[in-house]
C-alpha cells in the first residue's frame, strides 16, 4: 500500500494542539507519527506527558528512537487489524488520553474502506479509515485531533460517517488553514476534533441562496470524456472547456446520449477545477446538449428566472467559490449545489439531486 510521507510542519502540529485545553492529559499517541512532530508539540505544553507512535515506516520508528529514547515506538501497518494486534505499543497501553493524528492521504486514487461505527458498516476514504480506526484507542475521556484533507469534510463519499461522528462524538472542524503549510505538496487540509464536547465547529460550510427559486433541479451530466463515440445524429457535447467568456464556445463533437442531455432553459458550471464565474453559462428555452460528467446543470422553470438567478451567481459568485473543496483538483459536490439552492428543505417534487 502507497503511503503518504510528509511530515507535519511544526507550525501546523503546534497549531492542532493548541486547541486541547485539557491540562491532565497523561499519555498522547500518533498512529503515523513519521518523525514526530505532533507528540513534541504535545509535550511543549505537558512536559511530563507520556509519549507512544507507531508508523508503517521501520525508517521513520529507528530514527525516532534515536531522537526520543523514552518514547514507546511500534512499527505497524496501523490499517491491519493483525499489525495492530502484534504491535508492543499496543500491547503495552490499549487507551490513550489524547491522539493526535496526520493520516496518510493522497492527492491520486479513489480507495474506497469498509469501516464499523456505532454497529453501522460505512464506505469511506483511506484517511477517515485511519481516523475511525483510532478512535477504538481513545480513553472513553479522552480527546482526538487531526490534520485531515479538506475532501473528508466535503465529499459523497465520506458524508454518512461524518454526519455519524457529528452527532455520537462531536466532530468538529477547528480551522481550515488558508496557507498551504507542506513542503512539495499543497493539500487543502482542515483541522479537526472528536470527543472534545467543548468545541464548536467554526465551519458549517451550508451557504444558501437568500433568493425563492421554484421548481428547480440539479443535474450532472454523465458523458465520461474518454468513453466518446461522435455521430452525425446526435446533440453536441458540452464540457468545460467550451465555457467561456459565460458563453458556449466552439462545439465540434455531437454525441446521442440521452442519458446525459439537458435541455433549456438552464445554467450550466463546471463540477471540477477552479472556480472561474466566466465559465457560468445560460442554456435558452429552446437548446439541448449533451453534458460531460465534468458539468453542472441547474434546470429553471422560464428563461427569465434563468436570467436572475445567472445574475444571482455571478453577483455573489464567492459564496459558489467557497463551496468547492477538495485535496488535489478541487469540486463542488451536487449536495453543496442542492443546500445552496435550497433544495433539501423545499416540499416540492422537483427538487433533485444526484449523488456525485
Amino acid at each position: 500500500m502507497a503511503t503518504d510521507s510528509f511530515y507535519t510542519p511544526t507550525i501546523l502540529a503546534d497549531k492542532l494542539v493548541s486547541y486541547a485545553k485539557r491540562r491532565d492529559f497523561k499519555s498522547v499517541a500518533d498512529f503515523c507519527v513519521g518523525d514526530g512532530e505532533l507528540l513534541r508539540s504535545a509535550m511543549s505544553i505537558w512536559p511530563e506527558i507520556k509519549c507512544f507512535g507507531a508508523d508503517i515506516s521501520e525508517e521513520a520508528i529507528q530514527a525516532t528512537k534515536v531522537e526520543h529514547p523514552d518514547w514507546i515506538l511500534s512499527q505497524m501497518n496501523f490499517l491491519e487489524e493483525s499489525s495492530r494486534i502484534s504491535s508492543t505499543m499496543l500491547q503495552t497501553q490499549p487507551l490513550y488520553d489524547l491522539i493526535l493524528l496526520n493520516p496518510p492521504f493522497s492527492c491520486i486514487g479513489g480507495t474506497v474502506h469498509i469501516v464499523q461505527f456505532e454497529e453501522e458498516f460505512f464506505q469511506v476514504s483511506t484517511a477517515m479509515m485511519f481516523l475511525v480506526t483510532a478512535l477504538k484507542y481513545l480513553d472513553q475521556s479522552g480527546f482526538l485531533y487531526a490534520i485531515l484533507p479538506t475532501s473528508v469534510a466535503y465529499s459523497q463519499k465520506d458524508s454518512r460517517l461524518w454526519n455519524a461522528l457529528e452527532k455520537k462524538l462531536n466532530l468538529c472542524i477547528l480551522e481550515e488553514p488558508k496557507i498551504k503549510y507542506f513542503k512539495d505538496c499543497a493539500p487543502n487540509v482542515i483541522l479537526v476534533s472528536l470527543n472534545d464536547f467543548s468545541q464548536e465547529s467554526k465551519y458549517k460550510n451550508i451557504t444558501r441562496i437568500s433568493l425563492d427559486f421554484e421548481g428547480l433541479s440539479v443535474f450532472r451530466g454523465k458523458m465520461s470524456m474518454d468513453k466518446l463515440s461522435p455521430c452525425q445524429e446526435g446533440k453536441y457535447l458540452i464540457h468545460s472547456t467550451n465555457l467561456q467568456n459565460n458563453n458556449i464556445t466552439n462545439l465540434d463533437i455531437k454525441l446521442n446520449n440521452p442519458l446525459s442531455e439537458i435541455y433549456g432553459p438552464a445554467i450550466l458550471m463546471p463540477r471540477v477545477g477552479k472556480p472561474k464565474k466566466s465559465k457560468v453559462c445560460i442554456v435558452g428555452k429552446y437548446e439541448s446538449y449533451v453534458l460531460s460528467d465534468c458539468i453542472i446543470a441547474i434546470k429553471i422553470p422560464s428563461i427569465k428566472e434563468a436570467r436572475l438567478l445567472y445574475k444571482y451567481i455571478l453577483n455573489n459568485w464567492e459564496l459558489i467559490e467557497e463551496m468547492f473543496k477538495g485535496t488535489g483538483a478541487r469540486y463542488i459536490t451536487l449536495d453543496k449545489m442542492n443546500k445552496f439552492l435550497n433544495l433539501d428543505i423545499l416540499e416540492s417534487n422537483y427538487a433533485k439531486c444526484e449523488a456525485i
